[in-house]
């Protein structure tokens, strides 16, 4: 996982889980992948050991930046931005292979500390989860399984399903998933549910910076969507901003996400470039505080692998900004998410609908009248909500003193 400087999908939700454990009176220890160095790094108030290479982040670009958090190829790509001092150099992450090294470590942490008492894997990748198996049956750990994803690998998975120790997923959605995968094999007690969400005390300690000017800030968050997906996307983009020529100096538009990776050639096809205010964006911190300068967050999700149940990890954070929502994807589980907190959606594969919602949703905001986020939501998505599933589970697991 990526401590810091880019809290990228499953380690967003990892973080979250280790840095609420204090206020219940847990210590957490977190073995992670790669680090960095410079100015900017986030830090945390509990141990964190990595197990990969370290980097600073102050002589490597943005654009490397971006390919070393998310585990890509370090070739470059176009990503332009226009100069707002919104973007800085944090940190950077590096390639994988610390798997190995990361089993060196956490032995090494668990014979330091006899008082650590369970174990905590997060998989997809499959390695953390084979990881705590390993240790679970050298130091005679219960372990606690969360699975954000399928692994595609029926041993795998069943392996970890029949170990006899706790198996967390963020979803009924999921959990119902693999029921039926694994009918037969698995039963309804077999899978737990611990969902993710908002930490909102993260809030107060950021500083976005103001605003400036009448703009329309738009936040897209890129994920599983491919070269047709796409271009539905910024055809429907585009037509939307020829359509409003004369707003086109207040629309700002950021792009997050794996799958922002791959804009860059349509923003110069469809000639959108000058309306991007941050280029890549490589830091937790940093994307946390253009959400909250956002009027919008859009998640622009395609049918990759496993779309029906994904929902990305930062839109659980958007529930605690005052950003409205909005979705150009397929049916799933993130378009139920996004309907829930009073957002609007449109189908990735049909450009019309892409047009029509971004159209009233410019509406909707020159009028004043974009919805925000029920506080019943807000309440239900908040890490004070979440930890008590994720206590519950363990307090289940661990034996009594």
């Amino acid at each position: 996982m990526n401590f810091p400087p880019m809290m990228t999908e499953g380690s967003s939700r990892a973080f979250k889980f280790a840095s609420s454990l204090p206020q219940f009176g847990w210590e957490p220890v977190v073995v992670a992948g790669h680090t960095v160095s410079g100015a900017g790094v986030d830090r945390f108030p509990y141990q964190v050991h990595y197990a990969g290479i370290e980097r600073c982040g102050e002589e490597t670009d943005t654009e490397q930046l971006f390919r070393f958090v998310h585990g890509l190829p370090q070739q470059r790509f176009s990503f332009r931005k226009r100069s707002s001092g919104t973007t800085r150099s944090n940190g950077c992450s590096g390639e994988g292979g610390w798997e190995r090294r990361a089993a060196v470590v956490a032995g090494q942490v668990l014979q330091d500390d006899p008082d650590i008492e369970m174990i905590y894997a997060q998989a997809p990748p499959f390695a953390p989860h084979r990881l705590g198996l390993e240790l679970s049956a050298k130091y005679h750990l219960p372990v606690m399984f969360d699975c954000t994803a399928s692994f595609a690998d029926e041993k795998q998975e069943i392996s970890i399903m029949h170990s006899g120790h706790c198996v967390a997923m963020p979803s009924r959605a999921m959990k119902e998933f693999f029921l039926r995968k694994y009918r037969g094999k698995l039963f309804h007690d077999d899978i737990s549910i611990v969902r993710s969400g908002f930490d909102p005390e993260i809030f107060g300690v950021l500083k976005p910076e103001e605003p400036a000017g009448a703009m329309m800030r738009w936040v897209f968050h890129v994920e599983k969507a491919d070269g047709k997906e796409l271009k539905n996307f910024f055809s429907g983009l585009s037509a939307f901003v020829e359509s409003q020529q004369a707003a086109r100096g207040f629309l700002s538009f950021v792009f997050t996400g794996l799958g922002s990776e791959a804009v860059g050639r349509y923003l110069k096809k469809y000639r959108l470039e000058e309306l991007v205010d941050a280029g890549p964006v490589c830091s937790h911190s940093e994307e946390l505080e253009l959400c909250m300068r956002a009027d919008i967050y859009c998640v622009v999700l395609g049918k990759g692998d496993g779309y029906e149940f994904f929902v990305p990890e930062r839109l659980y954070d958007v529930m605690g900004t005052s950003a409205s929502f909005a979705g150009v994807l397929p049916e799933g589980l993130a378009k139920q998410v996004i309907y829930e907190a009073g957002g609007r959606t449109a189908s990735i594969e049909k450009v019309e609908t892409i047009v029509e919602l971004l159209q009233e949703t410019f509406i909707l905001w020159r009028s004043g009248q974009l919805s925000q986020v029920p506080g019943s939501v807000t309440e239900d998505y908040s890490m004070r909500s979440v930890m008590q599933e994720f206590l519950r589970e363990m307090a289940a697991r661990l034996p009594l003193v």
